[in-house]
């Protein structure tokens, strides 16, 4: 049967079938012909050549005349001769399959023929190729689907298609692991991993936990490294900076443990289409960041720990003299957490030396610094020095001060309590060298009786007993409840009080309570002749001002017949006159009788004075008068020689020049230290 073919004009365009004539079709062909046709199908289609004649001179191996097709760079054969269709059904004589969209057929004829041969006819089609059968090599590497004009390639479940459209890869990226322990395992494990694949797996833990990897040799199979040394498939694992492997082979070649530095890694396992084996299996838990032994210096933490991880709370306490400083307070202790980064936080606060501030000013005392400290801190330690020789401790012992954890100053005899300086009593800055008597006796120097105090309005003296106290006798202060006072001179000259002497203000004065309040003019009974007066400031003691002592209640202090003792005073002298100059004498103690046997001036016999065991008698020749009243009656310490302690206050006299009477002190001791204390 005849086959038509409607043949369109065209040219390098593919087309879906074609024919293909020798030259003067079906006349003889001429001599050395040499024709090539490129015949070109769609893509996706392979070639379907059939020839439906063929006569050609016929030769060894087609050597003279032929025709060669070639498709894919292979020749597919060489036609010469003649040839009959192959079934009686069928008129086609020969045919070609190639699964290709392109294909060359030469045809070639000698210089001669001999015979008249009428050459080929030929016919090409596209046909729809199997890629997927047809191809000695796969082209896909998993599924392969064919359809007419081309095939395309799938892949298995969890697996994806490269971009090439070819390749399958196991979807095994983007895979997060965020719990703080966990395995990762490579695609199948145990079973075979797949191939052409990279897996990208990351571990992220929350910030303050470092990523720790074990791996067991057994649980690691992974196609072995070529005879360069290059893992085709390989493990590797990447943290920061810090990059572990590649790996591979048939056990693990790293650490058992790998532990890096950050919170977040990235395992990357990549194949090649070579040898599968069963892959690995990773176990990786999060290890806290660690914090300092110490969260600031100088303190102690709680709980007590070998190690201090993250979210681990501790309370911070400032060692023993240590503390924190606020703006508006103080404290000792804080709270502290460990931080993700790894620092404490709060150690911004700082435990500084308690600062107890200056030592506590103590009057007329000076605080030095005896210790390689010379700063109120902790443990700073300091000496407390009286101003000397006028002022001394009040108690003897220890007075050194050291700084304490309680911020204050502390003693260990006085506690928190300051010392106390007071005066120095009974020592005159100049000594009493000569006697004398008052009544015409000689002039007191600078220094002899600093205790002295002059009375300006009444005329008469006090004693001073304390830096706040005077002491004086009673009916001194009878009308003068507030007396003028000075003290620090021997003159009391207008000129010399205003310049030289030290004003004595008093505060509040009291009188023993058995004083009788008797008309001065006739009083006979100086019993309780005593009073003492609280100065409105301090006196500050110096070379002419100085307390004299109380006396003590020891037997020592019993005075005896014979007994020695200094008077001093501005009173009237032997002509009746009122001296500007303080005068001294020295007088014994007399018994009592002889005071009785003189008779006063100015009085009869009928007058009759009363005598009592609080008096002391005393002088003989020399004696005070008027306007020494309230003055000291100063004896030498027994118990101590280089002081005076005052004995008795010049009281009364039947007479001047002769006998005086004396407030005798010991008796008042009780009354005298209670006043002060109730008043101090």
């Amino acid at each position: 049967f005849l086959i038509f073919f409607c043949l369109p004009v065209w040219a390098d365009a593919a087309s879906m079938y074609g024919e293909i004539l020798s030259p003067n079709y079906p006349q003889g062909y001429p001599n050395d012909v040499n024709k090539t046709w490129e015949i070109q199908v769609p893509s996706g289609y392979g070639i379907h050549l059939y020839f439906t004649h063929l006569d050609l001179e016929p030769s060894q191996d087609c050597e003279y005349d032929f025709v060669k097709i070639v498709s894919g760079g292979y020749v597919e054969g060489i036609l010469c001769g003649q040839k009959k269709p192959r079934a009686p059904s069928s008129r086609i004589v020969e045919e070609f399959y190639v699964p290709y969209n392109t294909l060359t057929m030469t045809f070639q004829s000698d210089f001669s023929n001999e015979e008249r041969f009428t050459g080929f006819a030929a016919y090409y089609i596209a046909v729809d190729l199997d890629e997927c059968m047809d191809f000695v090599d796969e082209p896909c590497s998993h599924y392969c689907n064919n359809y007419i004009g081309g095939y395309f390639c799938s892949c298995p479940p969890d697996y994806f298609l490269y971009e090439d459209n070819k390749t399958c890869g196991v979807n095994c990226s983007g895979n997060v692991f965020t719990e703080p322990t966990g395995e990762i395992s490579s695609p199948n494990y145990p079973n075979q991993y797949p191939e052409n694949s990279r897996c990208d797996y990351r571990v992220a833990l929350s910030p303050g936990y470092f990523v720790v990897l074990t791996i067991h040799s057994g649980d690691f199979d992974v196609e072995p490294a070529d005879s360069k040394g290059t893992c085709h498939d390989s493990l590797t694992i990447v943290s920061g900076k810090q990059r572990f492997g590649p790996y591979c082979g048939s056990r693990f070649p790293g650490p058992p443990e790998i532990k890096t530095r950050n919170n977040i890694i990235d395992i990357i396992f990549q194949t090649d289409d070579g040898t599968q084996h069963k892959g690995w299996k990773i176990r990786y838990y999060g290890d806290p960041v660690t914090c300092p032994m110490s969260v600031i210096p100088n303190t102690v933490l709680d709980p007590k720990k070998d190690r201090y991880i993250l979210k681990d709370i501790v309370k911070v306490t400032c060692m023993e003299g240590y503390e924190i400083v606020r703006q508006r307070d103080s404290i000792t202790s804080f709270l502290s957490g460990c931080q993700e980064n790894g620092e404490w936080s709060n150690s911004h606060l700082r435990c500084v030396p308690v600062n107890c501030g200056d030592p506590p000013p103590v009057a007329n005392a000076q605080a030095l610094y005896v210790s390689e400290l010379q700063e109120p801190l902790y443990t700073a330690a300091v000496h407390y020095q009286c101003e000397a020789p006028y002022y001394t401790l009040e108690n003897k012992g220890d007075v050194i001060y050291r700084c304490s954890a309680s911020g204050e100053w502390v003693n260990e005899e006085m506690g928190t309590k300051p010392p106390k300086c007071v005066p120095v009593c009974g020592v005159p800055s100049n000594p009493i060298r000569d006697t004398g008597r008052i009544f015409g006796g000689t002039r007191a120097e600078k220094g002899n009786f600093p205790w002295q105090v002059y009375f300006n309005d009444p005329r008469a003296s006090g004693v001073l007993i304390s830096d706040r106290w005077v002491m004086t006798a009673a009916h001194v202060l009878d009308g003068y409840d507030k007396p003028t006072m000075y003290a620090g001179v021997i003159d009391v000259r207008r000129e010399s009080l205003k310049w030289e002497a030290e004003k004595l203000i008093p505060e509040a004065s009291f009188i023993h309570p058995d004083w009788k309040d008797e008309p001065t003019e006739t009083r006979i009974d100086f019993d309780n002749d005593i009073a003492l007066l609280k100065l409105r400031d301090p006196v500050k003691m110096g070379p002419n001002i100085s307390p004299i002592c109380l006396p003590g209640k020891s037997p020592e202090y019993e005075l005896q017949e014979g007994t020695l003792g200094y008077i001093a005073g501005w009173g009237q002298r032997e002509r009746g006159r009122l001296p500007a100059d303080l005068w001294k004498a020295q007088i014994p103690v007399v018994n009592m009788d002889k005071c009785r046997s003189v008779k006063p001036e100015g009085y009869d016999d009928s007058v009759v004075y009363i005598f009592t065991d609080n008096m002391i008698c005393a002088g003989g020749g020399k004696d005070s008068c008027q306007g020494d009243s309230g003055g000291a009656y100063a004896i030498q310490d027994p118990l101590n020689a280089t002081r005076y302690y005052v004995a008795g206050l010049i009281s009364w006299g039947p007479k001047c020049g002769t006998f005086g009477l004396y407030t005798k002190v010991v008796r008042y001791l009780d009354w005298i230290r209670e006043t002060m204390s109730e008043h101090e």
